[in-house]
């Protein structure tokens, strides 16, 4: 079969030839089979035939023979070979050198087979011969390609001294291998752990690298990958850290996405300093920015406690050509936990508006929802009616936002004062208006406006979101209207499924957990006795 081309290339072949001699026959043999090897467009049948001639000339062959031969067997992915060399080069009479080793360990290593490459490790310890840095090096590869990370980080940590989440050494440490590991080592381990989602191994090796190994130049892409996936993870002191020293020290260039994962981990763990810088870096080489870019700077700032920064962000997106929306800062209402939060930053948009500062609506709408959500409707009022003062036009989803505390508190009578408002305003609705007034119609014992809102909406050539008939399906279901039918016909009408849940909610009818229960095994036992053949329910009722 024909193989690929060996890592362990002409330097390796150049290295492993020191017993021959230019006059003996087995040097012109030996000779023309180097020459074979460095050729990596050649396939290695030419190698073993001429070794099969060697073989019937009855010359004995050498290190560099086998070394050849090791060579071959690696090209043509052959570990069985290989290991069968091993065994004729003892029986022969020719020990393999480390070079030797080294070939059969790259091999499986490349193939991922561990099994074999312990079998070689075992004939190297048997062989008393020392292994050197090329040695661990494929064996730490090929044991993370066989994703064996925690077998990798004992070898390694046999190489190293033990670190803490800083990266300062363990000063009475002593490793028991007494050869440094070298960038080889350590960057197949940094990446097995990045894909393996081991944020915080993936750190602590890369500063074992530095700190211990001197290399003090790791590659930037390396710092990228391993920021990347503490990113996405949240492994936030990673984060900072490769993006300090790949980026802002080595001229790292992150991708968009990079950049993204970085916000959203900013975003989340009340970081505006970095979400800033990405912000910056951004811009100096040329993003394009758009609304998403913002919203984790957003939420940076307004998680740290520093409202006014945050809402300065809207204006700087505005500025920009950008159009906040309700996606820039609905990761937010989480955190306003209390109406005591909610006060101080209203209190916050009120001093910037006193320091000249534009007010923006969108800034106004999530203080007037986070009101609504925790059931306090007269203070989303009085935001709302404080609107104007601050210089801010009520818009479409303040009136959403105000509808919103409407549902929580199941206030049909103010849900209808506010689309007065809207249409006094002159103020257009949109789907999420509709949305919330038919499930606010839909907490009252009459709902028969539910289907007047539903008409309405579709009156505007617009289908409504499956969430509204399911909860309207749920209603009726609750209610035993027969008007279900109608309505789940018209929800198939526009392709939206009736899923086994919802079915199994029609049946019950929306009964309690122990009602339903019994529901169940009643539908159960019926469908049973429906499935049975004729004969045997004629027996049954018999």
């Amino acid at each position: 079969p024909y193989g690929f081309v060996s890592r362990t290339s002409s330097n390796s072949i150049r290295s492993i030839i020191t017993a021959t001699y230019p006059a003996s026959q087995l040097s012109k043999y030996n000779h023309k089979l180097v020459r074979l090897a460095k050729d990596g467009q050649t396939s290695c049948l030419p190698i073993f035939d001429k070794c099969r001639e060697i073989l019937e000339s009855n010359v004995k062959p050498d290190l560099t023979t086998y070394c050849v031969l090791l060579q071959a067997h690696e090209r043509n992915n052959d570990l069985e070979a290989i290991l069968r060399t091993f065994e004729e080069m003892q029986l022969a009479g020719v020990p393999p050198n480390i070079s030797a080793f080294n070939i059969g360990l790259g091999a499986a290593a490349t193939h991922g087979d561990t099994v074999v490459l312990e079998k070689i490790r075992d004939m190297l310890h048997k062989s008393a011969l020392e292994p050197n840095a090329n040695t661990y090096e494929i064996i730490i590869q090929g044991l993370c390609a066989n994703q064996e990370l925690e077998h990798a980080l004992d070898l390694l940590g046999d190489m190293t001294v033990s670190v803490n989440e800083k990266g300062v050494p363990d000063e009475n440490g002593r490793p028991t291998i007494d050869i440094p590991p070298t960038l080889q080592c350590y960057t197949p381990i940094i990446q097995l752990a990045v894909k393996l989602h081991e944020s915080e191994t993936a750190y602590l090796v890369l500063k074992m690298a530095e700190v211990q190994a001197g290399l003090s130049r790791l590659p930037p892409t390396l710092y990228i990958e391993v920021m990347a996936r503490a990113a996405e993870d949240y492994v936030f002191y990673a984060v900072e850290y490769c993006w300090n020293k790949g980026v802002k020290q080595m001229g790292a260039y992150p991708d968009e996405g990079t950049c993204m994962l970085i916000l959203n981990c900013a975003g989340h763990e009340k970081a505006p300093r970095l979400a800033a810088e990405v912000i910056q870096y951004m811009a100096q080489i040329g993003m394009v920015f758009q609304e998403y870019h913002f919203a984790p700077l957003f939420q940076a700032f307004f998680l740290a406690g520093k409202y006014k920064s945050a809402f300065n962000v809207l204006s700087i997106m505005r500025t920009s050509g950008l159009r906040p929306t309700y996606l820039t800062t609905t990761s937010i209402l989480k955190a306003l936990r209390g109406p005591a939060q909610i006060e101080e930053a209203f209190l916050c948009m009120k001093e910037m508006h006193q320091e000249g500062k534009k007010v923006d609506v969108v800034a106004i709408n999530i203080l007037i929802e986070a009101y609504g959500r925790h059931n306090d409707l007269t203070r989303a009022t009085t935001i709302y009616e404080t609107a104007p003062l601050l210089g801010v036009e009520p818009d479409t989803d303040t009136y959403n936002a105000l509808l919103i505390g409407c549902l929580m508190n199941r206030n049909i009578t103010e849900g209808r004062n506010v689309i007065t408002m809207m249409h006094r305003s002159g103020v257009d609705p949109n789907v999420d208006t509709y949305q919330s007034l038919i499930n606010l119609c839909l907490t009252q014992i009459n709902y028969e406006d539910a289907f007047m809102y539903l008409e309405e909406l579709k009156s505007h050539g617009v289908i409504p979101p499956e969430s509204v008939y399911t909860g309207l399906v749920r209603k009726l279901a609750r209610e035993n209207d027969p008007r279900i039918k109608y309505v789940i016909e018209e929800m198939e009408s526009f392709r939206y499924a009736v899923g086994p849940s919802l079915r199994e909610y029609i049946e019950t009818g929306g009964l309690s957990s122990v009602m339903k229960a019994e529901r169940r095994r009643q539908i159960r036992k019926t469908r049973r006795i429906n499935s049975r053949p004729l004969v045997l329910k004629k027996a049954n009722v018999a």
